[in-house]
């Protein structure tokens, strides 16, 4: 017999706050109680869709007592919200990045750990099956020490499907794309220690779905190196110019005495393969297109962890690790130079990395 859900309330009903919505009800082990947006129109149409009450203001949502509240709000406001959220002594899952400084994003760390409070933040989707498969198979020490990892970021034109693009191009294709492998690829191989990017704009006028002109805000493509603690390279591209049909979001990590490729770090159901050096690549798990992306697996982790009373494996340290990554990109693509990064984080694995 189930214990009682882990009761769930959004702050944000935008865009991903159905599909978020639609993974909870998946899991018997949740419960989506309420949800609160500045616009209540937007509240009141996700709250009588789910069977949930819709809050008109924080004063209501803190006053329900729910058991962790999941931020949907977008980018830009992921600080300001969180650090509320936690004043109202409320456990907070967030969605990515954490914050857009690293000022902020130490700051929320902070602030939860003085208030005795569990924060975690997504990206959550390398807890997918696919991905943890190919980084069972990396930590394993069958491919001997990473040497090399690629990974692509190829996430199109969102113009031509997403009605509202702006806070996409606001923030770049790295800060909104790129962090689902940087995330993934520190969770394995542990933190990151230096940064070397170049930017570029690859289509400097765009078109919204209602036909208006409109110019990014930031530089559309990007190349990444850096280089891990442990001595891994990575050779990363993230852009908002190459469709994923046309070149696969694939991560790829070479070792001494073999590879590992995982065909998309974003789907679940991704095929892996692995190669010993020198041999072709073999399929180690096959593709599952059936399989649906499920948005909830880092909320999932934390109720657990709560109910079980050990760590969340999408800890807060490890977002702000990937946010100190995702400045030093940019700082690095805009001075021309070298960026180091200090911060560490508890490995989410039972070893720290595939070099360990």
């Amino acid at each position: 017999m189930l214990d009682t859900p882990t009761r769930i309330v959004f702050l944000g009903a935008g865009n991903i706050a159905g599909p978020y919505a639609e993974s909870i009800a998946r899991h018997p082990e949740l419960s989506l109680v309420g949800v609160f947006d500045v616009d209540p129109d937007k509240a009141d149409q996700l709250a009588a869709a789910q069977g949930c009450t819709a809050f008109r203001d924080l004063d209501e949502l803190a006053a329900a007592s729910p058991d962790l509240v999941v931020n949907l709000t977008s980018a830009p406001y992921h600080f300001p919200t969180t650090r509320e959220l936690i004043s109202r002594g409320l456990t907070v899952f967030s969605e990515k990045p954490l914050a857009l400084e690293p000022t902020e994003a130490a700051e929320l760390v902070d602030a939860a750990a003085e208030s005795g409070l569990r924060l975690a933040c997504a990206p959550s989707l390398w807890l997918g099956a696919a991905q943890q498969a190919a980084a069972r198979e990396v930590l394993s020490g069958r491919i001997g020490r990473v040497g090399l990892v690629k990974a692509e970021v190829n996430q199109g034109r969102i113009e031509t499907w997403h009605p509202s693009p702006d806070s996409f191009y606001r923030v770049g294709p790295v800060v909104d794309a790129g962090v689902y492998p940087i995330t993934y690829l520190t969770a394995v191989l542990g933190p990151i220690r230096e940064i070397t990017a170049i930017s570029a704009m690859s289509v400097p006028e765009r078109i919204t779905l209602t036909g208006e002109r409109f110019t990014p805000g930031r530089d559309d493509t990007w190349v990444v190196s850096a280089v891990f603690e442990s001595g891994a390279l990575l050779a990363l591209t993230c852009n908002f110019f190459v469709n994923s049909k046309t070149q696969p979001r694939t991560v790829t990590f070479h070792g001494d005495r073999g590879s590992v490729v995982l065909d998309d770090w974003f789907m679940p159901g991704a095929g892996v393969r692995a190669a010993e050096y020198g041999e072709p690549l073999t399929e180690l798990r096959s593709a599952d297109d059936t399989a649906v992306v499920d948005w909830s697996l880092g909320v999932l982790d934390l109720a657990s962890a709560i109910r079980n009373d050990r760590p969340h494996r999408t800890s807060a340290e490890h977002a702000r690790h990937v946010v100190d990554v995702l400045d030093a990109i940019a700082l690095s693509a805009f001075d021309g130079r070298r960026v180091h990064v200090e911060s560490g984080f508890p490995s989410p694995f039972p070893t720290t990395s595939a070099n360990a």
